[in-house]
């Protein structure tokens, strides 16, 4: 970014992408002292080093646990160019991440594209369904466009956490996990979307992922209150 650009900049946009640094210093440590629990009996993982290359779906209220989990996997993830998109791309790139930017309607198409190159040269993928604006936990066409698009499968992922700040104020009630707190992710089967797709099989497929990260989520819920119940059989 050029001395002009910043210029341009507002000052409290310019104090806060300053403190960039500051927040995923912050996310790290949150991080580094919970306990995450895996469910992936699929071996889609990153950490399970699979053979191909995934679309990995996950909610938008979920992204601070996401990014700690994803953390250097060089995954690719789609980044609006707003002004909450900076700052989040800021942060993404601190733990690892690259980031494809959009920005109108054919802003996002031509993200999509990009993130099927990135797809088709070796790298992972993350994307939100019910990002940027919701409603959440309502899965819009992206991801299953990209999937079409690219000939990668996306994998359904589904998590919890049991302490957590909730941002009432935001669309999503986004999450940020308290220190010391347990969470657990599930990992889906991965879902292989055909190539051409009609707007009927669109929306089919999309309520399809939809479903399956519903699902997902109220699974790791489960496993989150089956954890509390053997620690309280224990004490």
């Amino acid at each position: 970014m050029t001395k002009t650009e910043k210029n341009k900049i507002p000052f409290k946009q310019r104090l806060v992408l300053a403190l960039v640094p500051v927040a995923s210093l912050l996310i790290w440590l949150i991080g580094m002292t919970m306990r995450i629990r895996l469910v992936d009996p699929h071996q889609v993982a990153p950490q399970a080093k699979p053979q191909r290359n995934f679309i990995y779906a996950f909610w938008h209220n979920q992204q601070i646990l996401s990014t700690f989990f994803f953390r250097n996997s060089q995954a690719r993830v789609l980044v609006s160019r707003s002004r909450d998109g900076e700052l989040i791309a800021r942060a993404l790139e601190w733990f690892g991440f690259k980031t494809v930017r959009s920005s109108s309607s054919s802003g996002k198409v031509n993200a999509l594209r990009g993130l099927a190159r990135e797809l088709r040269t070796g790298h992972h993928a993350a994307i939100t369904p019910d990002g940027p604006r919701g409603p959440v936990y309502q899965a819009q066409p992206g991801a299953v466009f990209l999937a079409a698009l690219s000939r990668h499968p996306v994998v359904p992922i589904g998590s919890a956490t049991d302490r957590a700040w909730r941002l009432s104020r935001s669309w999503d009630q986004f999450e940020i996990p308290k220190p010391f707190g347990r969470a657990v992710i599930v990992f889906d089967k991965p879902l292989e979307v055909p190539a051409k797709l009609d707007e009927r099989q669109t929306r089919e497929w999309t309520e399809r992922l939809q479903t399956r990260m519903n699902d997902l989520r109220a699974r790791a819920r489960d496993g989150l209150h089956r954890s509390e119940s053997r620690e309280s059989h224990k004490g």
